[in-house]
């Protein structure tokens, strides 16, 4: 069962992000992959949906737990609102590529940019981008 409202540490040997900008950079990133996944769905859900478990699959890799892979696919598959596991910019980064680049093969190159810049930009005006740069996920 996982546990609401709490974060589980992502610790990853060899990883240097520091947490100061893990933090910060965490809502960023749920905010843009939320949008962009949504703007994906909005086109075509049986596209998006096996695009979802291919970003599962290929940053779970990473993950030791269960338990942090439970937490990662319930919000990837859009079951949980927030992602209930702290993870690096690094892997926040590779993430958003991974998404990007499997887009790109599905729904193609033009459409993927315009739906990632949207997803930016609808990131861009909230608060929490004041805090950390949309732009440094990218």
């Amino acid at each position: 069962m996982m546990n609401a409202g709490k974060k589980v540490d992502l610790v990853v040997e060899g990883q240097t992000d520091s947490h100061e900008a893990d933090n910060e950079a965490l809502p960023v990133f749920e905010a843009i992959m939320t949008a962009f996944l949504n703007e994906l769905d909005a086109v075509d859900q049986k596209v998006t949906k096996k695009l979802r478990q291919s970003i599962f699959a290929q940053v779970s890799l990473r993950l030791s737990s269960l338990v942090e892979r439970q937490h990662l696919n319930a919000w990837i598959m859009g079951s949980a609102d927030q992602l209930q596991i702290n993870i690096g910019v690094v892997d926040m980064q590779n993430c958003i590529h991974h998404a990007y680049h499997s887009a790109c093969e599905s729904f193609g190159p033009s459409e993927t940019d315009e739906l990632l810049a949207q997803a930016v930009k609808q990131t861009e005006t909230m608060s929490i981008a004041r805090e950390f740069s949309p732009h440094k996920l990218l």
